[in-house]
């Protein structure tokens, strides 16, 4: 804690808001769940991955302060024939339309809204596109952030895996919650439990690799960040919000019970946790300090 205590004059946070956190967070959200939908194909499911597809891209485009500002500068690229076709935001943007378009015709064709796509939408090649696609998407948000410039905290390819391992658990907890409710029948989704188990104990052991990997960087805001997540201003989000509540709980209620009211509390508290994830390991991130 003294490298935290000493470099917080010279350090400044990312400052990347809850805004940003909960867009990571519709979009693990969307991407895993249309990723598990390859087995469950439900419409419940569907709708809800659609939901959050429009939420999460909504959310991050907002965060550019003018709702024009994305579609005019992808036009003003085009017409200047000046596109980077390695930029992560255009990449980005590519995989969140997919995801948008690709969800919503899939909502539209179980609602029998497009009754001539239905039989090509509800067809196995269409889901398992989807469950390509909301895969990348997932990936995506993660190499957003492995992208940004002396933030050393997030440059590291564990973060993608550590977003398909929560945007994993939060599909399964929102599958959990649709089953409860009737939404779901039992039979589709009667591996939710034992996969649920093993998604909690690989997101965990993801969770404290990535920190021990900052701690052990030659990178001062690394190290600050780690010890902003474990022992700084962020360590109460950390270790209650995502480490205890967020996964410790709702492993222990699955391994002690199926009852369907704890299936319930421990759902809510694994996509709060999911939630609580993403909003430390953004406010937790810190720019090098440029030391003379």
């Amino acid at each position: 804690m003294m490298e935290y205590t000493n470099l917080m004059p010279q350090i400044q946070s990312a400052n990347w808001g809850w805004s940003i956190a909960f867009f990571l967070w519709f979009v693990g959200l969307s991407g895993m769940g249309m990723f598990l939908n390859n087995w469950v194909r439900e419409k419940a499911l569907v709708y809800l991955c659609t939901i959050a597809s429009f939420l999460g891209t909504i959310l991050v485009v907002l965060h550019l302060a003018r709702l024009t500002n994305l579609p005019m500068a992808a036009i003003n690229s085009l017409l200047a024939g000046s596109l980077n076709f390695g930029s992560w935001m255009l990449i980005g943007m590519c995989l969140l339309s997919i995801q948008c378009i690709g969800t919503l015709v899939y909502s539209l064709a179980l609602a029998g809204v497009l009754p001539s796509l239905k039989e090509a939408v509800l067809g196995h090649s269409f889901s398992r596109f989807m469950a390509a696609a909301g895969v990348a998407v997932t990936i995506y948000s993660g190499f957003l952030l492995t992208q940004a410039v002396g933030v050393t905290l997030w440059n590291t390819a564990l973060i993608p895996l550590l977003w398909i391992m929560s945007g994993m658990a939060s599909a399964i907890s929102s599958i959990e919650i649709l089953m409860v409710s009737g939404k779901l029948p039992k039979e589709k989704v009667f591996w939710s439990r034992r996969t649920a188990l093993w998604v909690e104990v690989a997101e965990l052991f993801t969770i404290f690799a990535f920190v021990h990997v900052a701690l052990s960087s030659t990178s001062a805001a690394a190290r600050v960040g780690a010890e902003a997540l474990i022992g700084g201003p962020w360590s109460v989000m950390f270790w209650a919000g995502v480490v205890v509540f967020g996964s410790i709980v709702p492993l222990s209620i699955n391994l002690i019970t199926r009852n369907h009211a704890a299936l319930v509390v421990s759902a809510v508290l694994g996509l709060a946790g999911a939630l609580m994830l993403r909003a430390s390991v953004l406010f937790a991130g810190y720019y090098d300090p440029i030391i003379f």
